[in-house]
């Protein structure tokens, strides 16, 4: 029965291939290899995304600006600048990172006192010299006052004024051998205070998580005594939460407007305008009074006319 059942079986069409089990081999090519390219794929995207979070982290862009090949470091005072300068809302955890500034300010400090100690060599070396090219070896520091002057603009645009003791130091700094370069750099400060007054106001405007961190952070280097780092975070206080540092004793600190009514003495008819023009963005008991003084300012001294490529 069984025997004439399978007879009875049809049989395969002439001219098909006999049907086979597949291949481990085709099966291999058929899930197993695609499954592989498509997990390497995912691991490369996970690893550039953690790259790409790494680079956006302040540590990041610390470490390109401490670098001694100057490639690097420009290119991350590059990519700093232009995240800083972007008035999206994603930015703004940069600029309420008061940790993050006050390193900017320490490195700022640091570059400026060796541009200073470089400036002082240089000018006694031109002050030896019978060329009658000397005055080129100026160039020299071309590099670092660059260097200076985008640390100088950088943090200008926090919202959080720690850099404002250095900026400060720096305007009044008229004691220079290299005029032209050290004008330019003063003007440049005092530009960077007037931003730095203006983005102060953002404070305000911060989230309260994002505020209460940077004050937090500010507190802590403020009761460290002493120090110039201690100055800035006491300072940035002052102008953010003045009864902070009132209550806890703190009265060392820089105060703007001071800076800004000695420099209405300078010689330079540009500062003394720039000086006017700064008093719209930091008040002070002398602030009226000292623009007072300055509208009827008849332009005495004589200006000094550089350019960038002096």
């Amino acid at each position: 029965m069984e025997s004439a059942a399978a007879n009875d079986a049809p049989k395969p069409a002439a001219g098909l291939p006999p049907v086979q089990p597949p291949s481990a081999r085709f099966i291999g090519q058929l899930f197993v290899i695609p499954g592989l390219i498509i997990t390497v794929i995912v691991l490369l995207v996970i690893v550039s995304t953690l790259f790409v979070r790494r680079e956006r982290e302040p540590a990041y862009f610390l470490q390109q600006l401490d670098s001694d090949n100057m490639d690097i470091r420009w290119r991350g005072a590059s990519d700093l600048a232009q995240i800083l300068k972007r008035p999206e809302p994603a930015t703004l955890r940069w600029k309420a990172d008061a940790g993050f500034a006050l390193d900017l300010v320490d490195r700022l400090d640091s570059a400026r006192n060796e541009l200073l100690k470089n400036e002082a060599k240089i000018g006694a070396e031109i002050a030896k010299s019978n060329d009658k090219d000397k005055h080129l070896l100026w160039r020299k520091l071309r590099n670092q006052r660059d260097f200076v002057s985008f640390l100088v603009s950088a943090l200008g645009e926090f919202h959080v004024p720690v850099g404002a003791p250095v900026l400060c130091t720096m305007v009044k700094h008229d004691a220079s051998a290299d005029v032209k370069g050290n004008t330019l750099q003063r003007r440049k400060a005092l530009w960077a205070l007037m931003n730095m007054g203006e983005n102060l106001h953002g404070f305000a405007k911060m989230p309260k998580e994002q505020q209460d961190s940077a004050l937090e952070t500010l507190r802590a280097e403020a009761a460290k005594g002493a120090t110039a780092r201690s100055n800035w975070a006491r300072t940035a206080l002052h102008y953010i939460e003045p009864e902070s540092v009132r209550i806890r004793g703190h009265e060392q600190y820089t105060r703007v407007d001071e800076t800004l009514v000695a420099l209405t003495n300078s010689d330079d008819p540009f500062m003394r305008e720039l000086v006017a023009m700064a008093f719209n963005f930091w008040d002070g008991p002398q602030a009226e009074a000292t623009l007072l003084r300055l509208s009827q300012d008849t332009g005495r001294g004589t200006l000094i006319r550089v350019e960038e490529i002096d």
